[in-house]
């Protein structure tokens, strides 16, 4: 399957609209990165930390002066954007169509879903802790006509993955829906993924998990194949025990 001139050519203007905007959002995000490691911070403070941890209590904070409504827990990645190139090949690598259920987790501006549904009619879904991400990307979504199969959560995907898929969680049935995996994050939120990401690989309907530069360690996967020109890496199996036994 390979990409064609009309296809790579939506994923690069993309880009190129959102060059302005996530430019400015990556200031923002990292002032609020910052922000949440020294202001009051509400622990799980978004919606569906809130439902699936409803005990959770404040952390003390540093400096109790200050509060940025950016600031959130477990901001465990920079936002960095993926280049249109590497959107396009992956949507083409895991041949993705109309029968998946993409999740990207750490989806930032939302660009990755937006241009995989575009290209392909899959639904996807976007998870990220940042609430202008979140924001950003709904926008974007609406921007291209693709509210409809492209839903965006602010969710910490690190939290116990039994309270994610549990019946209090607002975004339980369609993580069990999920069919193909995105992930795009530094490796201090990759490693705190795993058992997430174990419970949603023994769901029969994933068939790739999907990680880019930055991989999870080999201890915890099955490598199923790896493109070496776009540094991706698709695995079979993720488990926090250790894979090869």
């Amino acid at each position: 399957m390979t990409s064609s001139n009309n296809e790579f050519e939506f994923v690069h203007n993309l880009e190129s609209r959102l060059k302005e905007r996530s430019d400015q959002l990556e200031e923002v995000h990292m002032e609020a990165a910052i922000d949440a490691q020294l202001t009051e911070v509400i622990a799980g403070g978004n919606p569906v930390v809130r439902a699936a941890e409803p005990n959770k209590e404040k952390e003390e904070a540093i400096f109790d002066d200050y509060t940025n409504p950016n600031s959130v827990n477990n901001c465990l990645s920079p936002y960095v954007p993926s280049q249109a190139e590497r959107i396009d090949a992956f949507c083409h690598w895991v041949k993705l169509d109309s029968s998946d259920v993409l999740l990207d987790i750490g989806c930032g501006d939302g660009r990755v879903c937006v241009a995989a549904s575009k290209l392909t009619g899959c639904t996807s879904i976007g998870l990220d802790v940042s609430p202008p991400c979140i924001s950003m990307a709904k926008q974007v979504a609406q921007e291209e006509e693709l509210e409809n199969v492209c839903q965006f959560y602010e969710a910490d995907a690190t939290i116990d993955p039994d309270l994610l898929l549990s019946d209090s969680s607002p975004i339980a049935s369609i993580l069990k829906r999920v069919t193909v995996v995105y992930l795009y994050t530094y490796p201090t939120l990759l490693i705190k993924l795993v058992p997430l990401l174990e419970m949603l690989g023994n769901n029969n309907n994933v068939r790739a998990i999907v990680t880019l530069t930055y991989h999870l360690p080999n201890e915890h996967v099955v490598l199923e194949k790896e493109n070496i020109d776009h540094e991706f890496r698709q695995y079979s199996r993720v488990t926090l025990l250790d894979a090869e036994k």
